[in-house]
């Protein structure tokens, strides 16, 4: 018994003091016991996902898109090149224009057949596998994507508007005086009457390379014609500027 005659409490002397707890707490202690590293990994990564994510909504869409689908292939200095001689040309009072553009390797099946022909015993073949996927990337393209100007190979760029109905006649863009030779088709005019046609890096393309220009109009655009329609007089007027007399 203690002075006041309670019963006598038992005191801590020295050592640890142990404090309890509610149910939370002792909850929380043990799902952290037993899940830290997969908790700590976890908001790793959705701390990534968020970064990214914002990265990207912060990140300027490019002024245009453009597609290359050919036989060509490039290194990276002469993509690299190929970027420059676009922005400076897509810009405009003295600024580069930020610009995107993919490279896509395209053949027919006509022009595989010839190669792999000239090149039998060569021990190389085109890839059909390849070949395959690009156009299916080239076909997205077409129907969903933001690429409104092509640089393209003439027998790609034919075969191209035979299945899909793509592209708009070049002619009504072209210069009046534009000779007949400059074109190739009803959808394609040669580089060399453009402002690419002294571009050093645009030597790169192969020869008979020609530019296109994409409808961008669609089914899929039924509920955004008229964004789609101002999206478009944009590349027009941006095709107008680069077409040449020679």
């Amino acid at each position: 018994m203690d002075q006041n005659g309670g019963p006598e409490r038992d005191k801590p002397e020295g050592g640890d003091l142990y404090v309890k707890h509610g149910k939370v707490w002792r909850w929380f202690d043990n799902f952290w016991y037993h899940y830290k590293w997969r908790t700590i990994i976890a908001a790793i990564g959705i701390f990534a996902v968020l970064f990214l994510t914002l990265s990207t909504c912060r990140r300027k869409a490019p002024d245009y898109y453009f597609y290359y689908a050919g036989p060509g292939e490039f290194s990276g200095d002469e993509q690299r090149a190929i970027v420059s001689a676009l922005e400076r040309e897509a810009g405009e009072d003295g600024r580069d224009a930020d610009i995107s553009i993919s490279f896509l390797f395209m053949m027919t099946n006509d022009q595989v057949a010839r190669w792999n022909e000239e090149n039998a015993g060569s021990g190389y073949s085109v890839s059909g596998a390849l070949i395959m996927q690009n156009r299916d990337l080239l076909s997205d393209e077409i129907m969903t994507g933001n690429a409104l100007l092509f640089f393209m190979d003439p027998e790609v760029l034919a075969s191209t508007q035979e299945s899909s109905d793509a592209f708009l006649p070049i002619r009504d863009f072209a210069p009046a005086g534009t000779p007949d030779d400059a074109f190739s088709g009803e959808y394609g005019i040669k580089l060399s009457y453009t402002v690419f046609a002294f571009d050093p890096a645009f030597k790169a393309f192969p020869e008979g390379t020609v530019l296109a220009i994409r409808n961008g109009i669609s089914a899929l655009t039924l509920f955004q014609r008229e964004k789609a329609l101002e999206n478009r007089a944009r590349y027009e007027i941006l095709l107008r500027r680069w077409l040449t007399v020679e």
